[in-house]
């Protein structure tokens, strides 16, 4: 009985001190936090954009399009990351589009219509749904029938 209680309190007390020690690697003092360069080569969103709120944006349109960083942006083949200065990739420049498109509809067209206060505003999600292009909408079938009843008052 000593033997198992003594294998027992071993084998716990090296989960703790392996525990321990994970938890010390993986703490936010021991990462290293890179901080974001200042951004470039903008030319629709505002040139004084917070980083926090470009990144924000950003993960909007890989949402939004269910795509990653290198869709639109090159990667640098000696770092492997996203050179997001680079307008190499032509989905950077119809990305350009769909965001000036997009403040149009919202600032233009959305703004002018009376009573819209409920409606949302575009966004790349309205059409592209999680597609990295969207997806052409296909109406159900019309049903025929008698008309509904009018709402109640």
């Amino acid at each position: 009985m000593l033997r198992t209680n003594l294998s027992s309190a071993l084998i716990a007390a090296s989960l703790v001190f392996s525990s321990v020690s994970l938890l010390a690697q993986a703490s936010p003092a021991n990462q290293m936090h890179h901080e974001m360069p200042k951004p470039t080569n903008l030319k629709v969103l505002p040139k004084n954009i917070s980083g926090d709120d470009l990144m924000a944006t950003m993960h909007g349109f890989t949402g939004s399009l269910g795509v990653h960083c290198t869709f639109c942006h090159e990667e640098d083949s000696k770092t492997h990351h996203p050179n997001f200065a680079s307008d190499a990739k032509p989905e950077k420049a119809t990305a350009r589009i769909m965001m000036r498109m997009t403040q149009n509809i919202n600032g233009r067209y959305l703004a002018s219509l009376p009573d819209h206060g409920d409606m949302h505003k575009v966004t790349c999600g309205t059409c592209h749904r999680g597609n990295s292009t969207p997806k052409d909408f296909v109406a159900p079938p019309e049903k025929h029938g008698p008309p509904p009843p009018p709402p109640a008052k």
